[in-house]
């Protein structure tokens, strides 16, 4: 599933960061795989926030203070990994991330549409399918959620 927003990123995305941003193949890649990873570490990481917080940031209700914290959060490891690994120089960065954030927003609210049950697939591919980790932290926060 997460193979699949990357995917759909990517087409819709790859055109515009080039033509727009006058990046190249291995860039324009960079940057999307930059932003996944982006939401994979601050979403994986769990810290600071609450599973409602996740899942108002991916529907199409108006973001809580915590889903802009995270949403904030986000965008500043965006930032790092397109400066620190793809390359980009600071203006560049500051554009593609404008871009690729609302897009990858929308992609993933249109899977999770505020359900915690799309909410916990897609956490639980962040881990690659393993037992552990991400998933069992997802696990718990939504079952404390629902209580």
């Amino acid at each position: 599933m997460l193979d699949q927003i990357l995917s759909t990123l990517q087409s819709q995305a790859a055109p515009e960061l080039m033509s727009k941003f006058g990046l190249n193949q291995q860039q324009t890649n960079g940057s999307i795989k930059a932003a996944t990873d982006s939401v994979t570490e601050v979403i994986g990481g769990g810290d600071g926030f609450g599973m409602d917080d996740v899942l108002n940031l991916f529907s199409d209700a108006k973001n809580t203070g915590g889903a802009d914290g995270i949403l904030n959060n986000i965008g500043s490891v965006l930032q790092g990994k397109l400066t620190g690994q793809v390359g980009l120089n600071a203006t560049q960065a500051g554009g593609v991330q404008a871009m690729l954030m609302p897009m990858l927003t929308s992609l993933l609210s249109k899977y999770v549409g505020g359900n915690a049950g799309n909410l916990q697939q897609l956490i639980g591919s962040f881990s690659g399918g393993k037992a552990g980790g991400i998933a069992d932290m997802a696990q718990g926060m939504l079952g404390k959620l629902f209580k």
